[in-house]
């Protein structure tokens, strides 16, 4: 198979799936790992789609979720330090809101060792590690979402506006350069800015490869929160001027 003719197979099978990892793309076009990184890497320099840690993601994907299970799976070290990271920031007795986020999921481990905590999440799998890790765990009514899990809607916004928390822990699509934090979805959007509101202390959990993005729905400026992240060489241009930084470590 000629190289053009494998990138044009890789770019139709990104756009259509809108994520996916080296080893599906090893299996479409019966080639290497070592190729398909090569392609994956000339055809992001192209503005075919954009590189993530195990996988490639589509350009296209402006007002669409990715598939929660698939999103467990990407940039997974990245979200482990970012979530161990977010769980120093908690303390004895806290009342905490975790969102559906799979980065925020990663911070349930670490959260087994306080004691006392309190916590409300719209996350079906968070809920779920919640209580196996044996924190007391309150899982918000709503609509469920197929692709991320989330509960959302209505009832949901009209819950949490009745609770105050001393920290909220959120998840994010994209982080743009001018400082907007956004999601594709306006319902899981307005869970988040609720739960922004209601908290004494707001922190958004996101991973590199959602720098210099953007999706529908925004839910809060970086001026509203602390960023907690994990960078590398190059980052920085990325991010906004004014921004409140913690970084976890390498």
């Amino acid at each position: 198979m000629l190289t053009e003719e494998r990138q044009q197979m890789i770019a139709h099978y990104v756009d259509e799936h809108q994520i996916c990892r080296v080893t599906e793309l090893c299996r479409l076009t019966s080639t290497s790992e070592s190729t398909i990184r090569r392609d994956l890497s000339e055809m992001e320099d192209r503005g075919l789609l954009k590189r993530v840690h195990g996988g490639a993601q589509s350009l296209q994907t402006f007002g669409q979720d990715v598939a929660q299970q698939i999103r467990f799976n990407l940039n997974k070290d990245d979200k482990l330090a970012i979530a161990r990271l977010a769980a120093r920031k908690v303390h004895p007795h806290d009342y905490l809101f975790l969102d559906a986020g799979t980065t925020v999921y990663e911070m349930v481990p670490f959260l087994k060792e306080i004691s006392g905590l309190h916590v409300v999440t719209n996350g079906l799998e968070t809920a779920l590690a919640l209580t196996d890790a044996g924190i007391d765990c309150c899982l918000l009514g709503g609509h469920v979402k197929r692709q991320t899990h989330a509960a959302i809607g209505a009832a949901a916004v009209s819950r949490l506006q009745k609770l105050n928390f001393n920290a909220a822990f959120i998840g994010a699509n994209a982080l743009s350069p001018a400082g907007f934090l956004t999601t594709p979805d306006t319902e899981e959007a307005a869970v988040k800015r609720t739960a922004i509101q209601q908290s004494q202390q707001a922190f958004v959990l996101i991973d590199r490869s959602k720098f210099n993005t953007v999706t529908f729905a925004e839910f809060a400026k970086t001026d509203q929160v602390t960023i907690i992240s994990r960078l590398e060489a190059g980052d920085r241009e990325k991010l906004p001027v004014n921004i409140q930084l913690e970084e976890a470590e390498q």
